[in-house]
């Protein structure tokens, strides 16, 4: 006989992940073959979709024809219901849904990793919109019940217990070579227990840095644990402060000077930051990813500043807790619906990896 070592960390492994390829595009075929490789996904947890399309907008038809049926269906017919809570979306499948086509679309606009986690989310907002925009409200029924939860995902799933979600995120770059160096970068900081500090940072821009008022909560419960080298400043860019673990700040243009520890998240609270292949002149995720950051945010229409809809600094407390990338992300989102989540769901620097024989 024989004992198998199999390494165990906190979220999941990659017996715990389905992994969404499309098979018209080479890269997002071959990105999901190396991240499965990485990680040890096995071939029945593959999803091959056929969508001929861009890698921006998708409607929610399309959205539901080409990727949440299959994979509801897949997981049901492979037995993985009940073991699949992280769908990883490799590269070259469309960001952004929308209910509708056309300029009217604006008043029901998704990111497609939120769609998948917990179903679109219509605003309801037809006339007199705050701000002038539909999008610039919480949707009725938004809420994700997992935000702040501290739990296990599946014992509390963002919709309800019957419902059938997922943690999702979103693997991509510019070119593929950048998105694999995101995979190692998650690989590298699995329990790596990094000393590279996090920067709550408040900048000049009124209208963007309202999140530095979670920031003192968030420092409390960090200190409390006594991991993670975490400070606030007051900054607009990313200038002097070396090789970071996290960064959070509020800026619709920020300069980003410096790298990112492996298993670093970092964002910003501005508009269009989900808007990755579009030059909207927003700061994006792609930019934090691009800068080293293992995982990062953004919305893919405007949101206006709801606290609600970006993550809160809580998310750097829940990675010290031993947390994946993709828990941190969606514990620290109440109403995710318009925001994409990229980079590697499984990294988890601060997880205690144990052996099982």
């Amino acid at each position: 006989g024989f004992a198998l070592a199999i390494r165990v960390v906190a979220g999941g492994s990659g017996l715990n992940v389905a992994v969404v390829v499309n098979q018209n595009s080479s890269n997002s075929v071959e990105l999901g073959n190396y991240y499965c490789e990485k990680r040890g996904v096995p071939s029945q947890n593959v999803l091959r979709i056929s969508w001929p399309g861009g890698n921006a907008d998708w409607t929610a038809s399309d959205f539901d024809t080409f990727l949440r049926t299959p994979l509801s269906a897949m997981l049901a017919s492979r037995r993985l219901t009940n073991q699949i809570e992280v769908v990883l979306l490799s590269m070259d499948i469309p960001y952004r849904v929308t209910l509708t086509t056309g300029s009217s679309a604006t008043s029901g606009i998704n990111s497609t990793t939120a769609a998948l986690f917990y179903g679109f989310q219509p605003d309801g907002c037809a006339t007199e919109c705050p701000e002038g925009f539909p999008s610039c409200n919480l949707a009725p029924g938004s809420t994700n019940r997992y935000a702040g939860s501290e739990g296990v995902f599946r014992q509390a799933p963002p919709i309800n217990t019957m419902s059938n979600s997922w943690l999702v995120m979103m693997l991509t770059s510019s070119n593929l070579t950048q998105a694999k160096a995101v995979v190692e970068r998650g690989l590298a900081s699995d329990g790596s227990l990094p000393t590279q500090r996090v920067y709550l940072a408040k900048s000049e821009d009124v209208n963007r840095n309202v999140r530095y008022a979670l920031y003192d909560n968030a420092l409390f419960n960090i200190q409390v644990d006594g991991v993670l080298n975490a400070m606030r400043t007051n900054t607009d860019t990313t200038f002097g402060l070396g090789d970071m673990l996290g960064y959070a700040n509020g800026s619709y243009a920020l300069a980003i000077y410096g790298g990112f520890a492996p298993g670093a998240m970092a964002d910003s609270l501005t508009s269009f930051g989900g808007k990755i292949f579009e030059d909207s002149g927003h700061t994006d995720a792609l930019d934090f990813l691009n800068a080293g950051a293992t995982a990062s945010y953004g919305t893919v229409v405007e949101p206006c500043a709801y606290l609600q809809k970006f993550p809160a600094p809580q998310n750097y407390f829940y990675q010290a807790r031993g947390f994946s990338m993709a828990e941190c992300y969606y514990q620290s989102l109440t109403n995710p619906y318009q925001g994409l989540l990229v980079g590697e769901p499984l990294a988890a620097p601060f997880a205690q990896p144990c052996q099982g024989n």
